[in-house]
């Protein structure tokens, strides 16, 4: 159990930056100490929650607890969130492809009711190009499916693939689950005391003039003193991780491509790198289709991008830079898109 009142400050600075908060309960079953551990954390203001079963636990059992905590949620004021994990027992066996998300999505209305975590990425034997390839195909096609990349990142490799990871977190449709260890700096909102108007002070009563005679002795002007001026505290330096998802949450806020358009992964997995084009529904001069290029490897890519774009019925000759995590600059011909080791390339495809 967290300290409520840190726990409430959290929540207060969270809504003040936007942020939703939620909560992961671990359930066994649909008892009553569920229901009243879900009305008190929903009563004190979290977003929403994971709801996690125990291993073994049937599908339909779990979907039975879940079902219980909507309908609670339900009643209560404003948007809530419910998340559960995605049932590994439906897809035992099956290949991670397109066709194999449609028959995941498919085995009942409820399983499609809620956000699901698809946790599978913790058995991936390393975080590679065509190791995570199929898992996004296979979210793409199913809406409702968050992809859990904190679970299989190794530790050893998370400053090196921070970067792509996060570009793959913030810029994929449906979004991944943003890694919790990857110690983001964010710096707390200090809410300052008002000031309280102070009473204006009484002026000191005049003293009384000196009688005629009396000696008054001379006093020399001293000038009074200026006070020191006050310098203005140094900013604290940018976090560079922290300032790279930034800049990846709100590039996903203006675009509309990434926002509403569809992505299609293309076949870069020899050269280990992960490339996907974003597509909208209309293609014109105002929405360009938008290309991500990750290199997960340990050296510098060049790809060459004409065939595929020839495939996808998609022209242009040159990628306008929207982001990068490198301080490299201009347009890159899609002849020849060159991304150093472990960054990203997030370009517009222009003629």
């Amino acid at each position: 159990m967290p300290n409520l009142d840190d726990f409430d400050a959290l929540l207060r600075q969270a809504s003040s930056h936007g942020i939703r908060v939620l909560l992961t309960l671990h359930a066994q079953s649909a008892t009553g100490d569920l229901s009243s551990l879900t009305r008190f954390w929903l009563n004190r203001g979290v977003a929403g929650l994971h709801i996690a079963t125990a291993a073994g636990t049937s599908s339909d059992d779990t979907q039975a607890i879940v079902q219980t905590v909507r309908k609670q949620a339900g009643n209560l004021l404003g948007q809530r969130i419910i998340v559960s994990d995605l049932d590994l027992a439906s897809s035992a066996g099956e290949q991670p492809n397109r066709s194999s998300a449609r028959r995941i999505a498919r085995p009942s209305a409820a399983s499609l009711a809620q956000l699901q975590i698809d946790n599978r990425p913790a058995s991936l034997p390393a975080i590679t190009a065509a190791n995570l390839r199929p898992f996004l195909i296979q979210n793409s096609a199913q809406p409702n499916l968050l992809f859990d990349l904190s679970a299989g990142l190794p530790s050893d490799s998370r400053p090196q693939l921070a970067e792509p990871i996060a570009a793959i977190a913030l810029v994929t449709q449906p979004a991944a689950l943003i890694d919790s260890a990857a110690n983001l700096v964010f710096e707390p909102t200090i809410e300052q005391p008002k000031a309280v108007a102070d009473e204006p002070a009484k002026p000191a009563p005049a003293p009384p003039p000196p009688s005629p005679g009396t000696y008054l002795p001379f006093v020399p002007y001293v000038p009074p003193t200026r006070p020191k001026p006050v310098e203005a505290p140094k900013p604290k330096p940018v976090d560079p991780l922290t300032s790279w998802y930034t800049q990846l949450a709100a590039l996903h806020h203006d675009n509309t491509v990434l926002r509403t358009g569809s992505p299609i992964f293309l076949d870069f997995d020899a050269q280990n790198a992960l490339v996907w084009v974003t597509k909208p529904a209309k293609t014109n001069v105002l929405t360009p289709p938008v290309v991500v290029v990750c290199n997960l490897s340990s050296s510098p890519v060049q790809l060459s991008l004409t065939e595929a774009m020839k495939k996808l019925d998609l022209h242009g000759f040159f990628l306008r830079k929207l982001l990068r995590s490198d301080q490299g600059m201009g347009a890159q011909d899609i002849e020849a898109v060159t991304v150093p080791a472990f960054g990203v390339y997030i370009g517009e495809l222009r003629r």
